[in-house]
């Protein structure tokens, strides 16, 4: 059944509850926040297939001109396109400060043609760092995650935040939380020597709070040329709320989903990697208890999870100070991302 939500203003899809024995799989929650259109393409998909575009000046700049991030979202069994995530981020910060930029990513739904129609269903808002312009909310993520203020972040909103001239990270953490669907958090530490992410889920309009359902886990070693031969998962599993960094370890990571960037599969998509930060990804989920708030808090938690990880220039190759740089692969370190690298200089002094 439907209802409309006054502080919405849209149709809301309820899903009744059902009684069943408590036991390890978690039953869908109520789908309070995301339209009915929305709600339907979630609860039809269980496997998801993500390509990021290319975007041709920033691949021919080598990143020194950053452009707006665009994802085609499919149904990966039919091939079908059901839904479009675009990037929106103050120019000057994203050309500064990416990956590590505040931005919002606007989730849109699209027409028979692949067409994206309307606004903005949902709006993920990540608080980063602005340093040459912007509100600048947490300018030291991407260092060791010892403290929230170098921790990660993404926010998944319904609707659209961005229409009247509304800016990521303006509000530095305390954005009215009316809209909130859930978020993806990452803890104090990141994780350790494997980098963990939080995924919560606001399953009660009467609070403003979230819930951990789920949390997801990648390897301590990605990125550089490995992602030319590797593809990278990151499992997810179901987590109770409160459940500290100790106890996510213990988990059965990929037993509920996997997020996984996948490596090349040709020449063309091999030189594809080297030179751009277009990534494919697929999101799998390994049960069907699984309500379309859940899914949709998943793939915001893979929007995070490429810019944390994978949104580097020349991650793999590099020219500087008349040294080739080749990165074999990046190490991942309580929240920090060390590179593995080989360096040959192409200079002698006599």
């Amino acid at each position: 059944m439907t209802f409309v939500d006054e502080k919405l203003d849209a149709p809301v899809a309820v899903v009744d509850s059902i009684d069943v024995e408590e036991s390890n799989v978690m039953q869908p929650q109520v789908t309070a926040l995301i339209d009915e259109a929305t709600a339907s393409v979630l609860a039809g998909i269980d496997e998801f297939y993500i390509q990021q575009r290319i975007r041709w000046g920033e691949a021919i700049t080598q990143g020194c001109f950053e452009q707006k991030n665009i994802y085609d979202v499919f149904d990966k069994t039919s091939n079908t396109k059901v839904m479009e995530i675009q990037e929106e981020s103050n120019d000057l910060s994203r050309c500064c400060c990416a990956p590590n930029h505040s931005f919002f990513a606007q989730f849109f739904l699209v027409d028979e043609g692949g067409n994206r129609v309307g606004s903005p269903v949902m709006t993920m808002e990540r608080e980063g760092c602005d340093c040459c312009g912007g509100p600048c909310p947490k300018p030291f993520i991407g260092c060791w995650a010892c403290k929230p203020q170098c921790a990660d972040k993404a926010t998944l909103y319904s609707g659209d935040l961005a229409s009247g001239g509304g800016i990521a990270g303006e509000f530095k953490g305390n954005r009215e939380r009316t809209q909130l669907i859930g978020e993806t958090v990452q803890p104090l530490g990141g994780g350790g020597f494997k980098p963990i992410l939080q995924i919560m889920d606001r399953d009660d309009t009467s609070t403003e709070n979230t819930k951990m359902f789920a949390a997801t886990r990648g390897p301590t070693f990605f990125g550089g040329c490995s992602e030319l031969v590797c593809d990278t998962k990151f499992g997810i599993s179901q987590a109770k709320d409160g459940m500290e960094v100790p106890e996510l370890k213990q988990l059965s990571f990929g037993d509920y989903a996997t997020i996984t960037k996948s490596k090349p599969t040709s020449i063309t998509g091999a030189l594809r990697e080297m030179f751009t930060d277009s990534d494919l990804y697929e999101v799998d989920f390994k049960i069907t208890e699984v309500s379309p708030q859940q899914k949709a808090n998943v793939l915001a938690a893979m929007v995070i999870t490429d810019y944390m990880f994978f949104e580097r220039d020349n991650d793999m190759c590099a020219y500087r100070n008349d040294t080739v740089v080749i990165t074999l692969c990046n190490c991942f370190c309580y929240g920090c991302l060390c590179p593995c690298s080989l360096y040959i200089p192409t200079k002698y002094d006599n």
